[in-house]
């Protein structure tokens, strides 16, 4: 209940989904919620990386979205099985599910959601997730890495060094 309205929560603040459906989105969210949790800082959810996960499926990953529903569809499949009663991964309790990801924590499918997840909260927000920097205060860093980190080439040598510059 708490990742369902985690979910509308998110929905509430940020636009609808493009390329995701909602059912798809709540449980990627779920997902996404078990692999960087909310403890006493903030995780997946409220970073928005279902909002990554959208983006990329309309863009750099939008060859993926057939296979990634199929392998979707399979990764729900035996949650009925093990657990009667519950439907989707989003139906399973916390530990239920963590008990879940442990057993599918291989597979092709959950290595890409685990992926996409920590892209979602730890790239930059212009991509659809990290939600007001939420990825990189978790990280410790200030801001935007351009905003802090020089770049590195022969080009700027001299600066890194922090030997005066003639322009």
């Amino acid at each position: 209940i708490a990742v369902s309205q985690a979910a509308c929560t998110a929905k509430e603040e940020s636009a609808p989904f493009k390329n995701i459906t909602n059912a798809e989105a709540r449980e990627i969210i779920a997902i996404a919620a078990r692999i960087l949790p909310t403890t006493d800082t903030p995780g997946a959810t409220e970073a928005g990386a279902v909002y990554f996960f959208d983006q990329a499926f309309g863009t750099i990953f939008a060859r993926m979205v057939d296979p990634a529903r199929l392998m979707f569809s399979e990764f729900q499949a035996n949650i009925p099985k093990l657990y009667p009663g519950a439907q989707v991964f989003s139906d399973l309790e916390a530990s239920e599910q963590d008990t879940y990801l442990q057993r599918v924590e291989k597979t092709p499918f959950f290595q890409g959601v685990r992926f996409m997840t920590l892209a979602g909260v730890f790239g930059m927000a212009k991509y659809g997730g990290n939600r007001n920097n939420i990825g990189w205060k978790l990280a410790g860093m200030p801001g935007p890495p351009q905003a802090w980190a020089h770049p590195f080439g022969d080009y700027d040598s001299e600066y890194a060094r922090g030997e005066q510059v003639d322009a």
